[in-house]
């Protein structure tokens, strides 16, 4: 699958690889790996759903940040697997290697929620990759989340170190918090946290508050409330960015059923005809690792008769996890894709009721998780803190206060849920990382400043990749 174009990233990323105690990969083979390992974790999605998975690709190549979050495999491979280029760590134990992980922990995955209570909480929110595995390595993904996010606003490697180390430490000053019996942080309104996070809240207030959502999805006509059907944001390039469509009889039949079992995987009950359901679409162009997969909106008619307490439900499709040789599935704790999702995002969260309409279904070919949409759920925007930081409104150490949180947040879910042996995820972090937090601050650190330039070079590959291979990497799908 080599071509002799991609001999031209051979010197910028002999150039952009740092050497560690390991040689580094040759560029020659790296890009071919990259290109059979894309094609590799993308090829189920290739052959039922190829142009979807050739505008997932087009949206990887838009921009650094959504090729870092979409390629989460190339990530997994490269921490997890010896070899040459990797980078290791002083901090692995056998116990600590199964902890619950959020899976793929970055800045655009984390967000507000509205628990029944009304008061809106800041969690993670995306918990398709949640499996057992080292604790290090959710991590790092995160702190390198945050320097792709900064370097689109043109920050180098000395500017942004503040915010990377700012992960570490406060995922470190969290672990020890809970070790000394403090209670767990719980992001609230108002309380401190930083000018990124009083923005998020402030808007998925005013957003929530006036049913944004279903304004977006829905349409009231005369006396009922129906599905809209079209673009609820204009394509950019060409690129379906947020497009609701009707269904097929035969589509509209397989979420009905996934729906009718759904309410019984919920923490609470609901009135009677709570779910009745008043309309479903389909929804395209969200994500970027998910964009090809399938995603429903369902409008349910909510606690009354009245129009102005209807709900609107997302059903998303789930796959398998991506998997390495230390992260880990358990069939006695999750049992479907779907049902791994939701009991993951539950025993991570700072309380399992923080989304109150959560739950799981699944029907032939279907795992999928459920959910409320509404905007009181609104997810942090790297975009927006790139615009922000360019007009001096906000600066690097607000990045930096979001990024404390961040890794606050996810010491504390690490330590709260069980691991796969069954005892309190503190208790092996805090053994692994023993008197020594501030080299595991450092070694995190040292992990981005040695990957960052790999990731980026990874990047410009897989964009002349696109180019001289075509849509499908090389690949042909059978329909094709």
């Amino acid at each position: 699958m080599r071509t002799s174009a991609q001999l031209a990233f051979g010197l910028a990323l002999a150039l952009l690889l740092p050497l560690s105690g390991c040689d580094a990969p040759s560029s020659d083979a790296r890009v071919s790996w990259l290109q059979s390992t894309m094609v590799d974790d993308n090829r189920i999605l290739l052959e039922r759903a190829p142009d979807a998975v050739a505008d997932k690709f087009r949206k990887m190549a838009s921009r650094p940040y959504y090729y870092f979050r979409g390629n989460m495999r190339v990530f997994i491979d490269d921490t997890t697997r010896p070899g040459p280029g990797s980078v290791p760590t002083r901090f692995a134990s056998g116990p600590a290697s199964r902890v619950l992980l959020v899976g793929d922990p970055h800045p655009e995955n984390l967000g507000t929620y509205r628990p029944a209570e009304g008061v809106l909480v800041f969690e993670y929110n995306d918990f398709d990759a949640a499996m057992y595995g080292p604790f290090h390595q959710d991590v790092r993904r995160l702190a390198l989340g945050f320097a792709m996010a900064l370097r689109e606003a043109g920050l180098d490697f000395e500017a942004l170190a503040p915010v990377v180390e700012a992960v570490g430490a406060g995922y470190v000053a969290e672990i020890a918090a809970l070790d000394a019996g403090q209670p767990p942080i719980e992001v609230r309104p108002r309380a401190g946290f930083g000018v990124i996070v009083d923005d998020l809240f402030r808007r998925a207030k005013r957003d929530g508050d006036v049913q944004e959502a279903l304004d977006e999805y829905t349409v009231v006509e005369g006396s009922a409330r129906v599905m809209f059907h079209g673009d609820v944001e204009r394509p950019v390039d060409g690129l379906i960015t947020d497009r609701v469509t009707p269904l097929a009889p035969d589509e509209d039949r397989l979420v009905r059923g996934l729906l009718s079992g759904y309410p019984a995987t919920l923490l609470g009950a609901e009135p009677a005809g709570f779910f009745a359901i008043k309309g479903i679409s389909r929804r395209l162009g969200a994500g970027v690792s998910s964009y090809p997969l399938r995603r429903y909106y369902a409008l349910i008619e909510g606690p009354t008769p009245a129009l102005d307490d209807d709900r609107l439900l997302e059903i998303k499709e789930v796959l398998d996890p991506t998997r390495g040789p230390a992260r880990h599935l358990s069939d006695r704790a999750f049992v479907g894709n779907g049902r791994r999702v939701v009991e993951a995002q539950r025993r991570l969260h700072v309380r399992p009721d923080c989304d109150p309409l959560l739950g799981w279904s699944e029907a032939e070919p279907l795992q999928v998780r459920i959910r409320e949409r509404t905007k009181y759920q609104k997810g942090i925007d790297v975009e927006r803190i790139v615009d922000r930081m360019a007009e001096s409104r906000w600066t690097v150490q607000d990045v930096a206060d979001l990024a404390r949180v961040a890794g606050r947040l996810l010491a504390r879910s690490h330590a709260r849920a069980t691991t796969l042996d069954g005892q309190p995820g503190l208790d092996p972090i805090v053994a692994a990382l023993g008197d020594a937090a501030s080299a595991f601050v450092g070694e995190t650190t040292g992990f981005v400043e040695q990957y960052l330039p790999r990731t980026e070079a990874d990047y410009a590959a897989f964009v002349q990749l696109l180019a001289e291979e075509g849509p499908w990497l090389g690949y042909r799908p059978a329909s094709r």
